[in-house]
């Protein structure tokens, strides 16, 4: 039996939507593709729409077999005489003796859908195609099938120096008037200064950041809770300070460090709750910490509670059991001491200076203060840790003027 086809191309809506993303508009392309998703024949092609708007276009659509219905726009309600004259020949079509199995309707526009709904209920297979800013998403579900013309254009990849240029001209246009841009909207603009052309995808990484780390001299990035910004590149020292490189290389060991003072009330607080509680699980105690210091006004957010978590595990402050997911583990209290809260955080700083010594970053005690207390004077306690808890050494660096605690 042969599939034959009837197409219904809306010039307005999805001619004019392809020249507002920067795509031509190329009727070969798309006729191409219909052809080989419905492996019929096409036999009826009409458009309609301004016949004005480019005289290359209608030559190219009268060459691939088209006729066009002018609908030359003079006021908004000439775009309703187009999209109805469109509507009375589809369904003519239904009454003038050939049976066409498929309707295209290359048009996004949800004016149609009752016209959609009427072919489908008479057993007819529509397609729809369109642009994606241009079509409504309803419209385009009702179709048994919708295609988006971008996905079917070739899409050239820039050049590295057009790379960097865009960048460039993204970055001077979002951070003329304020320090710092959100990665997300800098993407975006650079997508469409572009004309859609830029995707991180298409440079072989699969974050923006990673993106941006090629170019340093362009661009920074700034964490800020859970948004990332972009900055113009500061001038930093070449190494950075000791102290700062242990925190770092606590984080990526799960082991990230809470302000102290934070961490002693997350701890003892911990604690408390084990004591109090005999079926505590891993998210309840974060729960319920969070809502206690929520209630308290105290800034401490639930990735601190749960970094505390994870480091008094590391510890065996706490230990926990088997269960579905670590959110779901039951967690008891490991201390029996007469004084848990002080042999908590000996522990818990004991896992924090033997991670340390571990690393490969060399040994000095004051920045490991510096990294755990934010000051020196923490030094001469830290060694007490270091004799009473660590086992493995390495050379430390010496300690000037240490300050008791």
């Amino acid at each position: 039996m042969t599939h034959d086809i009837a197409i219904f191309l809306d010039l307005d809506n999805l001619v004019i939507g392809a020249k507002q993303v920067n795509l031509a508009f190329d009727i070969n392309l798309l006729l191409n593709h219909i052809k080989e998703v419905t492996n019929g024949r096409i036999v009826l092609r009409k458009s309609y729409g301004d016949w004005r708007q480019s005289q290359k276009l209608m030559q190219e659509l009268a060459t691939a077999g088209f006729t066009t219905q002018s609908a030359v726009r003079l006021n908004s309600f000439s775009k309703n005489l187009a999209d109805m004259q469109i509507v009375v020949d589809t369904m003519d079509t239904l009454v003038d003796g050939h049976q066409y199995s498929t309707y295209v309707l290359m048009t996004g526009d949800r004016d149609f859908t009752p016209l959609v709904q009427s072919l489908r209920k008479r057993g007819k297979r529509v397609i729809g195609v369109g642009i994606k800013e241009a079509t409504s998403r309803s419209f385009a579900s009702l179709c048994d099938q919708y295609i988006y013309y971008e996905d079917l254009v070739p899409t050239p990849k820039l050049t590295k120096p057009q790379v960097e240029e865009l960048l460039s001209r993204a970055l001077n246009e979002q951070l003329k008037e304020q320090p710092r841009v959100r990665a997300s909207v800098l993407s975006q603009r650079m997508q469409e200064l572009s004309g859609g052309l830029f995707d991180k995808n298409s440079y072989g990484e699969k974050s923006f950041g990673k993106f941006l780390a090629r170019y340093p001299h362009l661009a920074e990035l700034e964490q800020e809770t859970s948004t990332t910004y972009v900055i113009r590149p500061q001038k930093k020292p070449a190494v950075r300070p000791l102290h700062q490189r242990y925190r770092s290389e606590l984080k990526k060991r799960r082991l990230r460090v809470v302000p102290s003072e934070s961490r002693f009330q997350i701890l003892k607080d911990l604690i408390h709750l084990l004591q109090q509680e005999k079926d505590c699980r891993w998210r309840q105690i974060i729960d319920a910490l969070a809502e206690k210091y929520q209630k308290n006004n105290q800034h401490i957010s639930k990735n601190s509670i749960n970094a505390i978590l994870l480091v008094a595990r590391r510890a065996q402050v706490i230990h926990t059991l088997k269960g579905q997911s670590l959110a779901s583990a039951p967690v008891l209290l490991a201390i029996e001491d007469a004084k848990p809260f002080q042999e908590a955080i000996l522990r818990c700083d004991a896992t924090y200076l033997q991670e340390i010594l571990d690393s490969t970053e060399p040994f000095d005690l004051q920045e490991a203060a510096i990294a755990l207390y934010d000051t020196p004077n923490y030094a001469r306690y830290l060694q007490v840790v270091m004799n009473k808890w660590v086992k493995k050494r390495k050379p430390t660096l010496p300690v000037t003027n240490p300050i008791g605690r």
